[in-house]
């Protein structure tokens, strides 16, 4: 299976919040079971994006790309078709909550890149994300494997 990861996802592992014991449960089991893990360009935006905000950047940095890089982490780069749709997303959420910005675009490019390169979206806000694939969280995942 091929799975996309929502940044909350890997900042779950680096902040360990109150998922983290799940969220490195479920990065082992992949390991384990051979599945592919993408992240978006976005997501990968918004990693950096705490990169630069901690104090020592040069060792988040590291850390960041480390953890990647062990976890075999493919970024995907977002296409036309792939913004496009993205735009189609947002448009449609906007519609339905009569132009409401309780979401924003980045959300909206993740679920596109989910739809184009994986089987599902991995996050921990599931019901963030109406899109053509399933949308679980990492425990979702590891259970449905069983």
């Amino acid at each position: 299976m091929k799975y996309s990861l929502d940044t909350n996802v890997i900042i779950s592992h680096f902040k360990g919040d109150k998922f983290s014991g799940y969220t490195d449960n479920f990065f082992s089991w992949v390991k384990d079971s051979g599945h592919e893990l993408y992240i978006a360009d976005i997501v990968y935006a918004e990693l950096y994006t705490g990169v630069y905000l901690s104090n020592d950047s040069k060792s988040e940095e590291k850390r960041l790309q480390q953890f990647l890089g062990v976890n075999n982490i493919d970024v995907k780069y977002t296409s036309s078709k792939t913004a496009k749709r993205a735009g189609e997303l947002y448009a449609k959420n906007l519609l339905k909550n009569k132009r409401s910005l309780k979401r924003i675009l980045p959300d909206f490019i993740i679920a596109a890149n989910a739809e184009h390169h994986s089987d599902a979206l991995i996050t921990w806000n599931p019901s963030d994300f109406d899109i053509n694939r399933e949308v679980m969280t990492p425990v979702e995942v590891m259970e449905v494997a069983a």
